[in-house]
């Protein structure tokens, strides 16, 4: 049988002006009501798992608002890593993974990698054992080097990683947990929550929670000189090539790229990530550059006297692995970048 925390309980507060007390009635959630709340306010409508001793409290939460949350359970972790990773690349909004304490989380670092390697948001909330139980050897606890230490397993395939010790901390985690993955560059975020936070209660204000997913998913535009001196570089070149990858696609900015194009008569290439950025039809578009890209894509960009790249990493396979004059000869070709990530900027060719 299910234990149902009382939703509600009563308290007795003395008032500091009459110093009398009087009783109050304060809303009491568990753990995993809390994380689900966060959930539904941040439009979260797909959580994709593999069900453990670990999450059961998890899953309770779920059953609860299985017409909002749909539950797809998976055969593997591994599978559910990728469904969420798909999901993101398909709408741009992110789902949620649950796994289990030990070997069902270790299955799905393949899957958090691949997502952050191409930004793509997503929740991993892994169970943990019991915080009551650290670093006692519990089973599937990893503790030889760091008490539940399942975190150092994700950390660099991860935006941030949170592991609250208490359910009131729950509330804050989440918050925080939604603003990092999808603010800025977005990519995966792990929540990782030992078993008996997901039953505990916690006393919550009777408000819904405010959404900040979408308040933090904010595109920051260059200083008006820079972008007056890019324009005058990109009008004045003889021939300008436009280089879109997998930020313009998560910007949803493809009908950007399309009309800067047509408007200054300028040609489109892509990353493998930014296929379709233009239509394959389209009398501006080149196709893919790179090792695996057209002819045409790299004879542009390899001639060009002036490339605009929009959200491109510049990495190995679509560069050619830096070669001079096999796709870029960066310089004397002269790079504009637009990024996201100011960290990209600059990072393998000069701008």
């Amino acid at each position: 049988m299910r234990r149902v925390p009382a939703p509600f309980q009563t308290r007795g507060v003395r008032s500091p002006a009459t110093r009398r007390w009087t009783m109050v009635t304060v809303l009491s959630k568990t753990g995993a009501q809390v994380i689900i709340d966060r959930l539904l306010c941040e439009g979260v409508s797909f959580a994709f798992g593999l069900c453990g001793h670990g999450n059961i409290g998890l899953l309770d939460a779920l059953y609860d608002v299985q017409g909002e949350i749909r539950t797809i359970s998976v055969h593997h972790e591994q599978a559910a890593g990728h469904m969420a990773d798909a999901y993101w690349r398909v709408t741009h909004r992110p789902a949620v993974t649950f796994t289990s304490c030990g070997p069902g989380s270790t299955n799905i670092p393949v899957a958090i990698a691949s997502a952050m390697m191409d930004s793509s948001a997503l929740l991993a909330i892994t169970a943990n054992v019991p915080s009551v139980q650290f670093n006692r050897g519990a089973f599937q606890e990893t503790y030889r080097h760091y008490q539940a230490d399942f975190p150092s397993v994700l950390r660099p395939y991860v935006k941030r990683s949170f592991q609250p010790t208490r359910p009131d901390q729950l509330p804050l985690v989440m918050r925080q947990a939604f603003q990092v993955m999808l603010g800025g560059r977005p990519g995966p975020v792990q929540v990782d929550v030992p078993l008996d936070l997901f039953v505990e209660t916690v006393e919550v204000g009777g408000e819904r929670p405010q959404a900040v997913g979408d308040s933090v998913r904010i595109r920051s535009a260059a200083e008006a000189g820079q972008l007056e001196a890019a324009l005058t570089m990109l009008i004045g070149a003889t021939r300008p090539v436009i280089l879109a990858g997998g930020g313009a696609v998560l910007s949803e900015a493809e009908a950007d790229v399309r009309a800067l194009a047509e408007r200054l008569g300028i040609p489109v290439v892509s990353t493998p990530l930014a296929s379709g950025a233009l239509s394959v039809d389209h009398p501006l578009y080149f196709g893919n550059v790179g090792r695996n890209g057209t002819y045409a894509a790299n004879e542009a960009t390899r001639n060009a006297d002036v490339i605009l790249a929009l959200g491109v990493r510049f990495d190995d396979r679509m560069s050619s692995s830096w070669i001079p004059g096999y796709t870029f000869e960066i310089p004397p070709t002269k790079l504009i970048q637009v990024d996201i990530d100011p960290a990209e900027i600059g990072r393998n060719y000069p701008v």
